[in-house]
C-alpha cells in the first residue's frame, strides 16, 4: 500500500499525466485527502507560485516527496 500520505504532505509526480498537463518530477501538495487512493492536489509554480494544477489525484502517480 505505500507510505500513508495525508493533507498537507508534499508530494512528487511519478508518471507524466499529459491530459492534466502534469509532468513527472513535479512537486505538489496534499490539500484534501478523500479516501487511501484519492487526494486533491495543488502544484505550483515555484518561481511565482501561481498554481499550474489543482484536482484529484490518484495515488499511483505520487510518492512522498521529503
Amino acid at each position: 500500500m505505500g507510505a500513508i500520505m495525508k493533507q498537507f504532505d508534499v508530494v512528487r509526480i511519478t508518471k507524466d499525466d499529459p491530459e492534466n498537463g502534469i509532468t513527472k518530477g513535479q512537486i505538489g501538495t496534499i490539500l484534501e485527502v478523500w479516501d487511501d487512493k484519492n487526494f486533491d492536489v495543488e502544484i505550483s509554480d515555484s518561481s511565482n507560485g501561481i498554481t499550474l494544477f489543482l484536482g484529484v489525484l490518484s495515488r499511483d502517480i505520487l510518492e512522498p516527496f521529503n
